[in-house]
């Protein structure tokens, strides 16, 4: 008889469900897509009635085609800012990071020095990093829901409560709260921070850990899921901490992408030693921190040129075949992928994506290949702050997630970044972490330091740098890409629509975003 545990992977805009075997092999998975609700411009949200519901029924799926689940395990996108009331109920939509209602509030408070704020939390201020910023917006524009409010958690605690009925948070979405200080080296709520927002401690959980039971499968929840009722239920972590943990991210140096709706590339730093261009967290891992340099819309360009500007094409592949068609450096080409604003390293919720010398002469080719280079551009910056910054540069990368299994695309960035570029056999990695923080708090593992946890290893063959013509290349276009957003940001400002949704009217809502510092 096969005993699995389940890792939840529950994204932006789609929830994985797989289950592993002691030896980390996949034997069943399910996926469900879920749709972003956006009803005004900067808005961003999700049902979360419907998002439970998907959850459950991919469970369910994957529940069927195995014999023994032992434990459930939850990896979710951070920070989605999810308000409940007495009787544990939503009431209201959950706020994506994509969203930047919040934003022109969270720059009153914090002020116009970006570094102070670093240096204070550990993270630069941005509504990706501060959900206390969607709390006090919320006080300010919804006070009826406000007025329910009784406990504020993440989709991870959310999900947690519709399967075990208990809910909670840990250090790796604590870390994007704007209420703790990243650089103690216990997680914990900050008073003073709590103060600067006027926020009550008692709206929020206590911070636990990564490992630890939240609780049991309830009967109700067992009923809807498939799942045993009291099999152990982990509270885990935001989706690119699990996959830190699940490809054995442990040492000072090392780094990784993760490839999804957003695209990240991963530090691990044994002090806090942070940059400002990057977000910054607690390890799963006690005593090691996350260095995350991300890109809100990598993946999702695609995923737009598929449903919104080529609806036709069904596929990445499709667009990939494209792409194929033009030539490095897409005939003189660039695209900004700055789709939804931009995380690092520009930190502007109101940059916006365009595609730069574009001519008669330019075909459907050069534009998809376009999107290929300008979102690997935005890894090569974001590849160079960091090793800058911590003085290392790595000489080969690991990629996992979605995307990762693109030889075309990875063909591309050991080209860009001028790395040896590893993609993953194993594509799921944030649920394979999940799924090991559940196994964990079951007992199967004794903990995030087992010698026998089945992590991910970078075995597959790596993709190396092409020819020196085509680096050269991408080299000439790399330095327009970097040179284009400082000159381009006020453009991009101006043609920011404030123009509709219930809070237009300029003096209640100032010029929304956060301009680069360099």
């Amino acid at each position: 008889m096969t005993e699995a545990f389940l890792g939840v992977d529950a994204g932006t805009s789609g929830i994985k469900v797989c289950a592993f075997t002691r030896e980390g092999r996949l034997v069943a998975k399910a996926h469900r897509a879920v749709p972003v609700v956006t009803p005004y411009p900067l808005w961003a949200e999700i049902d979360l009635d419907r998002y439970w519901a998907a959850t459950a029924d991919a469970i369910r799926e994957v529940a069927a085609r195995v014999p023994t689940i032992i434990s459930i395990g939850l990896a979710t996108t951070c920070p989605t800012t999810i308000l409940l009331d007495e009787g544990g109920q939503v009431i209201r939509p959950g706020i994506l990071y994509l969203d930047g209602r919040a934003q022109a509030g969270l720059e009153k408070v914090v002020g116009a020095d970006a570094e102070a704020d670093v240096q204070q939390t550990g993270n630069r201020a941005s509504t990706s990093t501060c959900w206390a910023a969607n709390l006090a917006w919320i006080r300010e524009n919804e006070p009826g829901a406000w007025a329910k409010v009784q406990r504020v958690t993440m989709l991870n605690g959310f999900l947690a409560r519709r399967l075990s009925g208990q809910d909670g948070i840990e250090p790796t979405q604590a870390s994007y709260s704007g209420l703790m200080r990243i650089a103690d080296p216990e997680p914990s709520w900050s008073r003073d921070l709590l103060a600067r927002w006027g926020l009550d401690a008692a709206i929020l959980p206590e911070i636990s850990s990564c490992t630890d039971m939240i609780g049991r499968v309830t009967d109700e929840a067992s009923i809807l899921t498939g799942v045993p009722a009291g099999i152990p239920v982990a509270l885990g972590a935001a989706d690119t901490a699990a996959a830190s943990f699940a490809v054995g991210l442990m040492d000072s140096g090392e780094v990784f992408e993760s490839v999804g709706t957003s695209g990240v590339i991963t530090f691990c730093l044994d002090r806090p030693d942070f940059e400002p261009s990057f977000l910054h967290r607690h390890h799963i891992v006690p005593g090691r921190w996350l260095a995350h340099g991300a890109m809100s819309t990598l993946g999702g360009a695609f995923g737009w040129l598929n449903n919104k500007v080529w609806p036709e094409l069904k596929t990445l592949a499709e667009l990939e075949r494209l792409a194929q068609e033009s030539v490095p450096g897409a005939n003189g080409l660039l695209f900004l992928p700055y789709l939804a604003g931009e995380r690092s390293p520009i930190w502007d919720a109101e940059a916006s994506g365009s595609w730069l010398g574009l001519l008669l002469r330019h075909s459907r080719q050069d534009m998809v290949r376009a999107v290929f280079e300008g979102t690997t551009f935005g890894l090569r910056q974001i590849l160079e702050r960091g090793s800058a910054k911590w003085g290392k540069r790595p000489e080969r990368m690991l990629s996992v997630g979605g995307g990762a299994r693109n030889k075309f695309w990875g063909q591309m960035k050991a080209d860009v970044l001028k790395l040896d570029y590893i993609m993953s056999d194993m594509p799921d990695a944030a649920a394979l972490g999940a799924g090991l923080l559940g196994a964990i708090a079951a007992g199967l593992f004794t903990g995030s330091d087992d010698r026998e946890l089945p992590l991910i290893s970078a075995n597959a063959t790596a993709i190396r740098p092409g020819s020196q013509r085509t680096i050269e290349t991408y080299d000439r276009m790399f330095t327009i890409f970097d040179a284009a957003y400082p000159q381009l940001c006020d453009l991009m400002h101006a043609l920011a629509d404030r123009s509709s949704g219930p809070y237009a009217d300029e003096e209640a809502r100032p010029r929304l975003g956060v301009r680069a510092t360099g």
